[in-house]
């Protein structure tokens, strides 16, 4: 799995499209746009908007991808974080520790493995 910058937002490449968009839509509420399936209903490729911003996620990418850093690869800002983080743990996210400073908010690794961090209300 990785992350990288596409010129119409963030890519990621994942193993499993199909999980992770539906784990954005559940969560994040992304939007899909467009998305590429095999003959056999795999999907390959999705592109979702989450928040304003454009999403790609595929088995493949087209340039080299960074490892999901703590932040993930959108700058998501929602109203109400609380909310966020019980629908991604309803969604299958688990918690990770935010290494023991005073809190400031939630991390959770996704179902491909990246983690997000939601600051604080």
């Amino acid at each position: 799995m990785g992350v990288g910058d596409s010129r119409n937002g963030a890519h990621l490449t994942v193993t499993d499209v199909a999980t992770v968009t539906a784990f954005y839509a559940a969560v994040f509420e992304a939007v899909p746009v467009q998305r590429e399936c095999l003959l056999d209903g795999r999907v390959l490729h999705a592109e979702l908007v989450v928040d304003g911003h454009r999403l790609t996620v595929s088995e493949w990418s087209d340039g080299p991808g960074e490892p999901g850093g703590p932040g993930g690869p959108l700058p998501l800002a929602p109203a109400d974080p609380h909310q966020l983080v019980q629908r991604a743990l309803a969604a299958g996210a688990t918690l990770e520790p935010t290494g023991g400073g005073p809190p400031v908010g939630v991390v959770f690794r996704d179902p491909a493995g990246l983690r997000w961090a939601v600051p604080a209300p």
